[in-house]
C-alpha cells in the first residue's frame, strides 16, 4: 500500500508537470511530502497545482521535517497551508506547534495560529495566538500577546521577536518578567534565555521583596543574582532610598556598589549619605562611602552636617565584635553607663568618619581627624587634636565626646589637655583648662563650663555695667565657669585656690594667655553651603 500511494503521487506530480510550468528554480526549497494516509490532486489553473494531503502528514525542506493532520500544498508556488496538530522540526534544535500553519517554502515564511508554542532544546518555551517565523534567518515575531517560559523565569509582553541565533528575546509593549525574586515591568526588555540575563532599554520597575528599582538601562542577570543599572537608577525600600547614576548589585553575597553623585536617604531615622561612591553588605547593614562623602543627622530645626574624607556605618546589633569607645568619670554623681546595644534608642546605628573631618550645624561647629557617632546613645566622639565651636566659644582637648538630647548639643566632656577659650566682642579671651573639661548646654548653648585637674583660668571680670575692671588668672582642683547668653559670666574655684587679679590697665605681658591657647578661628566650618564647597 505504501509503494502503492508513492508511485500514485509520483505519478499525479508527473502529470501536473506536464501542463504546468516547471518547479520553484531553487530545487533544494522544493517542500517534499515523505507521508499521508491519503491524498487528492487537483489543479486550478496555471499557476495553482494543489495537492491535498490528510492523515498523519509529514513533509520536509532540507533539514526542517513538517507534521500535521492536514495539508494543501501547491507544488508550483512551493507554499502549504496545513491543520490540526501542526509540529515543526527545525533540525532537533527547534520545535513549533500550533493548530494552523501556512508555510511559503522559497522564502521559508511561516505563519502559524491558534496554541502557537515554541520550544528549543533547552526548555524555554514562547507560547502566543499568532506567530511569523522566518526560518530562513530564524526570527519568530509576535504581536497578539505572548509568554516566554526559561526555568523558573517567566515574560510576558504584547510584542516579541525570538531569535534562534542567539536565543534572545526582545519584548516590547507591557512588558512583565517574573521569576522567584523579581517581579519587571517594563515597555521594551532584551532578554537571554541562554544566559538568563534581562538587559533594560527603557523604563523599568523592578520589585525585589521590600524593594523598588527604577532604571533605564543596565542587565540583571537572574541566574547570578546580579545587576548593573545606569542612567540615574533610582531605589525605594521601606526604610531607605537611594539614587545615584550608576549601581551595581551582588545579590547573593548581598553586596552593592553605587556611583556618581550618590544620595542615600535612610527615612526611618533621618539620616542622609551623600558622595561619589558607595559601597553596601546587606547582610550586615553597613555601608562604605568614599569619595568626599557627607552625612547628614536630620534635626528639626538644627541639622548637622559632617563631611570626611571617608564614611562608614553599620547596624551595632549586627556588630558583635564592635568595639564602642568610651571613656568617662564613672565616680561623677548620677553616673550612669550608656546603653550602646539599642535597647533604649530607635537608632540602632553607628557612624565612623576618617580623616580631615568636618562639621557643621547652626548651634556646634566642630573638626577632628576622626569620628565615631552611635545613634544608640546620640554622642558624637572626636579623636586626634579635635576642636569645638559653640558661638563664641571653642574647645581642644585630645579627645572630646559631644552628647545630643533631643536632637540638640546637650553635654561635652573634653579628655585630657582640655581648653575652652570664650571670646568677648572687644577682642579679650576668657580661659579655662585642666586636664578634663566639661560643658554642659542649654538650648543649644553653653551654659556652665567645668574644669579638673591641675585646672587654670583666665577671666576677664566686668562690673555692674558690664564695663571690665580687671583680669584674674587663677588654679584650683576644679573651675566652674558660667555663662550668660553666650557669654562667660561668672568662675567660680573648688579647693586649693591661687590666683591673681590684675586691674584691667596694668596687666602684664603674656598673663592674658594660659599656655597652650590657640584661637583657631580660621579652622571652623562658617556654613553648611562653604561645607559642601569643600568637597
Amino acid at each position: 500500500m505504501r509503494f502503492l500511494l508513492s508511485w500514485l503521487v509520483c505519478c499525479c506530480v508527473v502529470a501536473g508537470r506536464a501542463q504546468v510550468p516547471a518547479a520553484p528554480p531553487d530545487s533544494t526549497k522544493r517542500l517534499e511530502i515523505l507521508k499521508a494516509d491519503r491524498y487528492n490532486f487537483e489543479k486550478k489553473d496555471s499557476i495553482n497545482s494543489f495537492l491535498s494531503l490528510a492523515g498523519n502528514v509529514a513533509l520536509r525542506q532540507q533539514g526542517t521535517l513538517f507534521y500535521a493532520d492536514s495539508a494543501v500544498l501547491n507544488q508550483l508556488t512551493n507554499v502549504v497551508e496545513a491543520f490540526g496538530k501542526i509540529h515543526i522540526n527545525d533540525g532537533d534544535s527547534l520545535h513549533t506547534y500550533s493548530r494552523y500553519l501556512r508555510y511559503k517554502g522559497n522564502e521559508k515564511l511561516a505563519y502559524l495560529k491558534d496554541q502557537v508554542q515554541l520550544r528549543d532544546n533547552k526548555g524555554s518555551v514562547l507560547t502566543t495566538s499568532e506567530l511569523n517565523y522566518d526560518m530562513n534567518i530564524g526570527i519568530a515575531e509576535y504581536t497578539k500577546g505572548g509568554k516566554v517560559v526559561n526555568k523558573k523565569t517567566t515574560l510576558t509582553s504584547k510584542r516579541g521577536k525570538y531569535y534562534d541565533a542567539t536565543r534572545d528575546v526582545v519584548f516590547s509593549n507591557d512588558v512583565v518578567l517574573i521569576d522567584p525574586e523579581n517581579k519587571m515591568y517594563t515597555d521594551s526588555l532584551q532578554y537571554s534565555a541562554k544566559d538568563e540575563i534581562a538587559t533594560f532599554i527603557a523604563p523599568t520597575r523592578i520589585i525585589n521583596g521590600k524593594r523598588k528599582i527604577l532604571t533605564r538601562s543596565g542587565y540583571y542577570d537572574l541566574k547570578n543574582s546580579k545587576a548593573v543599572f545606569a542612567e540615574r537608577p533610582s531605589i525605594v525600600d521601606s526604610t531607605y532610598t537611594i539614587d545615584a547614576n550608576d549601581m551595581a548589585f551582588d545579590d547573593k553575597e548581598g553586596l552593592a556598589q553605587f556611583k556618581g553623585n550618590v544620595v542615600y536617604i535612610d527615612t526611618a531615622n533621618g539620616v542622609s549619605v551623600l558622595s561619589d561612591q558607595l559601597f553596601a553588605n546587606k547582610r550586615t547593614s553597613s555601608f562604605l562611602a568614599t569619595e568626599k562623602p557627607l552625612l547628614i543627622l536630620k534635626q528639626d530645626e538644627d541639622s548637622v552636617f559632617i563631611v570626611a574624607d571617608t564614611l562608614f556605618s553599620g547596624k551595632i546589633s549586627e556588630q558583635k565584635n564592635k568595639y564602642i569607645p568610651w571613656l568617662t568619670d564613672t565616680t561623677a554623681k548620677g553616673w550612669k553607663a550608656p546603653d550602646l546595644k539599642g535597647k533604649d534608642s530607635s537608632m540602632n546605628r553607628f557612624f565612623e568618619a576618617w580623616h580631615h573631618v568636618r562639621i557643621f550645624s547652626d548651634s556646634v561647629q566642630a573638626v577632628a581627624d576622626s569620628l565615631f557617632y552611635a545613634g544608640t546613645d546620640s554622642v558624637f566622639r572626636l579623636f586626634r587634636d579635635p576642636i569645638v565651636w559653640s558661638s563664641d566659644s571653642q574647645i581642644t582637648a585630645d579627645t572630646m565626646y559631644l552628647f545630643t538630647k533631643n536632637k540638640k548639643a546637650d553635654q561635652l566632656r573634653a579628655f585630657y589637655n582640655g581648653f575652652i577659650i570664650n571670646r568677648t566682642k572687644e577682642g579679650a579671651y576668657n580661659q579655662v583648662k585642666g586636664n578634663t573639661v566639661n560643658a554642659w548646654f542649654k538650648e543649644g548653648a553653653i551654659d556652665y563650663v567645668r574644669a579638673k585637674g591641675r585646672a587654670e583660668s583666665v577671666y576677664y571680670a566686668q562690673d555692674e555695667n558690664e564695663r571690665y575692671v580687671g583680669l584674674n588668672r587663677s588654679s584650683a582642683d576644679a573651675i566652674d565657669m558660667f555663662f550668660e547668653n553666650k557669654k562667660a559670666k561668672k568662675v567660680k574655684f573648688i579647693n586649693d585656690l591661687k590666683g591673681t587679679t590684675y586691674p584691667i590697665r596694668q596687666i602684664p605681658p603674656d598673663t592674658d594667655r594660659l599656655r597652650g591657647f590657640s584661637w583657631q578661628e580660621e579652622l571652623r566650618p562658617k556654613s553648611k553651603v562653604a561645607l559642601l564647597g569643600s568637597l
